[in-house]
């Protein structure tokens, strides 16, 4: 029985890890202008991104995730040949349509597969579970970390898989925060969405306060104004070590940036930080941001995710 776990390119965990267990990604195109980019996870092809982002800050770059179509040929094709059985963990349903998109297409999937996998003398059933992670990037990326966990424990059965893993969501704490409010408040007004107005936005800018958000339980919205980039970052770092101390529900940080990951490295309180996850056993995952990500929050932006006890 082979299990196969597949998320979308929003998700925040590094290329390596990704390689490394086997984790299948489902692309996401970006328009950006007259351009188009394919969001794969790649950490090159987003750096270059990124790059043009900068350069660009007035183009509306939008999304658009595959269709129910394309994700049911992406499993025929592939995956229902390769895997017994398939883990599909999504970004928030609340903020994406990849979700739904996914959950139309597993019917088309687990009705055609018989034939697929009869002609290329494949035996056995194939079975698919969706799940909503409820979180964005980061806390994604968490979710995904404790579901191979928990796959490598052997344990569960894949049908117990499903709701171990949906009672998880609860728990995912995604935090983010924007370097520069102009991507925010660009892509808002894209979609309608006047929460950030240009009031708000001006007196952000001139007095370089940045807003703290919060996904969590497929909800998103600020949770506290900071004076200046680094110091919300700072206050960012000090939530996650009073949770480490508490006690995370499972042992991992992911972190994402969007640019050169290393730059958080540099940051002043992340030898702190990091100090109090060494001792405390947490692994720390630090990536590129996600281009989907990054269209959202804009160049320079930075998350954290991890599980938290409440």
């Amino acid at each position: 029985m082979k299990i196969g776990v597949v998320i979308d390119a929003a998700c925040d965990l590094p290329r390596s890890f990704i390689d490394q267990h086997g984790i299948e990604v489902l692309p996401i195109r970006v328009h950006f202008g007259d351009r188009e980019f394919v969001d794969v996870r790649d950490a090159r092809a987003t750096m270059d991104f990124y790059e043009y982002y900068l350069a660009h800050k007035d183009i509306v770059a939008e999304t658009e995730p595959l269709s129910v179509e394309e994700i049911r040929d992406v499993f025929l094709d592939r995956y229902v040949l390769k895997y017994d059985h398939v883990l599909v963990i999504t970004v928030a349903s609340s903020r994406s349509p990849i979700y739904e998109n996914a959950t139309k297409a597993s019917f088309a999937i687990l009705s055609g597969y018989k034939e697929r996998r009869k002609q290329a003398n494949v035996e056995g059933p194939f079975s698919l579970r969706v799940i909503d992670s409820k979180t964005l990037f980061t806390g994604q990326g968490v979710l995904v970390y404790e579901s191979l966990r928990l796959l490598e424990e052997g344990q569960l059965s894949f049908d117990q898989l499903r709701p171990a893993v949906e009672d998880f969501t609860q728990y995912l704490h995604a935090y983010l925060v924007p370097e520069d409010l102009i991507y925010v408040r660009t892509r808002a007004r894209a979609h309608g969405d006047r929460s950030v107005s240009w009031l708000g936005y001006r007196l952000g800018t001139l007095l370089d306060i940045k807003p703290i958000l919060q996904a969590y339980r497929g909800q998103t919205g600020p949770v506290a104004k900071v004076h200046g980039f680094d110091a919300a970052i700072s206050q960012m770092f000090d939530m996650a070590i009073t949770e480490i101390k508490r006690g995370l529900r499972v042992n991992v940080v992911c972190m994402s940036y969007a640019g050169n990951p290393e730059v958080v490295k540099q940051h002043p309180a992340y030898a702190k930080f990091a100090k109090v996850a060494e001792t405390h056993g947490v692994e720390l995952l630090l990536t590129v941001m996600s281009i989907t990500a990054g269209i959202n929050m804009g160049p320079g932006s930075f998350a954290i995710g991890y599980a938290a006890q409440e």
